[in-house]
């Protein structure tokens, strides 16, 4: 894969410089107007670079192990209803990558573009390109940002879940199934389950198959990519094919602001208070964030530090004295 100067990218090595070409590929007006607001399905042409094969994908994950700091994990056998926590976790990492086919097995790989700078510098290419299609300052606004590889196995599933983070998820090999619910949807996903989740609970959403209607299954192939907007929920579950896909996520300032109203929201209730959820009061909203945003992590190092540090720092203090008490 080649990247020129003017942020275009070329596919594939054999093209003539003059033949540019954006990876992603969508009708502008159709992005800005869904762009974290509601999903949406687009092609780009990753897929044809040769970055995201599995002997390649062997090889990151060798580097992960070596660097001793690689954030991954492998897990087996998951289902739509399923809680990531109940599912097994495979011990040989790189060895489990080689042998996806065999194993029953959904491995992340993330913050990919760390261990590679090629992978770098595709992050890079996209995140211009985001910017140029929705009209967003993207960089500007993103307080994180990570590219995380999803390998799975065949008919394994994604467990049902939700997401701080806008994300765009590329099918680079294999086809799978992506169900996306509508965000805002406060009967599938209750403010108290959005509370609990950002107090760290990642799997707080719970699963409603009587509500499973109310969601859009959009296949992916190679080529194709789904947007999820922030706190869409959804499920994945894979075809009888070996599933190589590329998810990209970004946390943001206009994301955290509503994060600190709903983690505010979830230390009231704690006290007995029954509060008004993020947008009904532009006042309160106001104050909870503030109040919260004091506790922010200054210089965060991880997904954790930026979305999660504020009530971590208060319930962990609240849980040492509980601890105290009980001895």
């Amino acid at each position: 894969m080649s990247v020129f100067s003017d942020g275009t990218v070329s596919a594939n090595s054999s093209h003539q410089p003059h033949a540019k070409e954006n990876i992603l590929q969508v009708c502008e007006k159709e992005f800005k107007s869904n762009f974290n607001l509601h999903p949406f399905k687009f092609n780009h042409t990753l897929h044809e670079s040769g970055l995201f094969e599995i002997p390649r994908l062997v090889e990151l994950a060798k580097r992960m192990i070596d660097r001793k700091d690689g954030h991954f994990c492998a897990l087996k056998h998951g289902t739509i209803d399923q809680k990531f926590s109940a599912l097994s976790r495979s011990e040989q990492l790189a060895e489990t990558v080689s042998r996806l086919g065999e194993n029953g097995t959904w491995i992340k790989l993330t913050r990919a573009q760390d261990y590679d700078p090629e992978y770098a510098q595709v992050l890079d290419v996209i995140t211009s390109e985001l910017e140029d299609l929705s009209g967003w300052p993207l960089r500007k606004d993103m307080t994180w940002v990570s590219m995380t590889l999803l390998l799975t196995s065949p008919r394994i599933a994604t467990p049902f879940h939700i997401d701080h983070e806008t994300n765009f998820l590329f099918q680079l090999q294999g086809s799978k199934d992506v169900c996306l619910f509508p965000a805002t949807d406060r009967e599938l996903v209750p403010d108290q389950e959005i509370e609990r989740y950002y107090s760290g609970n990642f799997e707080a959403a719970l699963y409603r198959p009587q509500l499973q209607d109310r969601g859009t299954v959009y296949r992916l192939s190679p080529g194709e990519v789904v947007h999820h907007p922030s706190l869409a929920p959804h499920w994945v579950k894979n075809g009888d094919n070996i599933s190589v896909s590329l998810s990209i996520n970004y946390c943001m300032k206009s994301l955290e602001q509503r994060a600190r109203v709903y983690q505010a929201n979830y230390l009231l209730r704690k006290i007995g208070i029954t509060p008004l959820p993020p947008g009904l009061s532009p006042l309160r909203d106001s104050l909870k964030r503030r109040a919260i945003s004091t506790l922010e992590h200054r210089n965060p190092k991880s997904f954790s530090d930026v979305v999660y540090s504020p009530v971590s720092r208060l319930i962990s203090p609240l849980n040492a004295v509980r601890r105290l008490v009980k001895r």
